[in-house]
């Protein structure tokens, strides 16, 4: 497909081992963008893709990308594994610059991508901070409608011409910063997070807590931000925390409680596979399968015919 120079995304990806320019996003389809409004550190996107491969790619910006319009099913690795997700329009997957990312999209896929500049996000901030202190996580599916309604007050400003002028942008961006710096990186007095001093770790009995309320919601599509509400804490305090007392992410431990329920109704249930994956909170029977295979060895069908000898 031919793609017009000014269809093309002003977007960079470049090779994380080498920083070399990367040619994954040739794929984007651009159709609306605040390029030409030369924002100073500020580009916003909307477009969409046929298909979508960066393989071990960076990019110098905070990255935004609201999903629109069509669920998508995707596969990132994260955690040296490779991960099967599955988005719903309003999810936002955030990406720190320089961070490393592995994404195969097969199917089309419609955005909107907010891509800020380092120094522009931090001096619009409306108070000093240290950046060398500051850490921030790679978040996938990430629900937060105060977020989506940031990146749909960019786009509408880009849309229109920026009508508004500077000093709105401006102000847009302060509002923005503050938000995210709050919510999504470890600066202190963070939602739920200790002021002036590091997170505890997470207790047993914190753990097992958890245990009870995945247990207790197996079937609901939970979210890292549940788990994380559960114990009063932020995302970001909650992911950190809970590898450093566990070994492994909320991700992996969700999934390995879902996969030993798994085997318990496969071994004592003659539930339907597409029944029993919607009870065990996957979106379908495929998605379940390929989970349950990663995890055993075996399909879900052929580990109960097993268990049934």
């Amino acid at each position: 497909m031919q793609i017009s120079e000014k269809r093309r995304t002003r977007l960079e990806f470049f090779r994380a081992d080498d920083r070399s320019r990367d040619a994954c996003g040739e794929s984007l389809i651009i159709e609306a963008s605040s390029h030409d409004l030369s924002w100073p550190g500020v580009l916003i996107e909307k477009g969409w893709a046929p298909h979508f491969y960066p393989t071990n790619v960076v990019t110098p910006y905070f990255y935004f990308a609201l999903a629109r319009e069509a669920d998508l099913r995707w596969t990132v690795r994260r955690e040296g594994a490779l991960s099967d997700l599955h988005t719903v329009p309003g999810e936002i997957w955030i990406n720190p610059p320089w961070t490393p990312f592995t994404h195969k999209v097969d199917e089309a896929c419609f955005f909107t991508i907010l891509a800020i500049e380092e120094d522009a996000l931090y001096a619009a901030h409306p108070e000093v901070v240290d950046r060398r202190r500051l850490e921030f996580l790679n978040n996938y599916n990430v629900s937060d409608l105060a977020l989506k309604n940031f990146l749909e007050l960019f786009l509408l400003e880009a849309e229109a011409g920026g009508p508004s002028g500077r000093r709105y942008l401006q102000s847009l961006l302060g509002a923005f910063s503050a938000y995210f710096l709050a919510h999504y990186s470890s600066l202190a007095g963070g939602r739920g997070d200790p002021v002036g001093r590091a997170a505890a770790r997470i207790s047993p009995e914190q753990i097992h807590e958890l245990v009870g309320f995945i247990q207790s919601n197996l079937a609901e599509p939970l979210s890292i931000e549940d788990l994380a509400a559960e114990l009063n804490m932020s995302k970001f305090y909650f992911l950190k925390e809970f590898k450093k007392s566990t070994g492994v992410t909320p991700y992996q431990f969700l999934i390995e409680l879902r996969m030993k329920r798994a085997e318990e109704l496969l071994r004592n249930s003659a539930m339907a596979l597409a029944d029993l994956a919607l009870h065990l909170g996957f979106s379908d029977q495929s998605h379940f399968s390929r989970a349950f295979k990663a995890y055993s060895g075996a399909s879900p069908a052929a580990y109960r015919k097993r268990a049934s000898r």
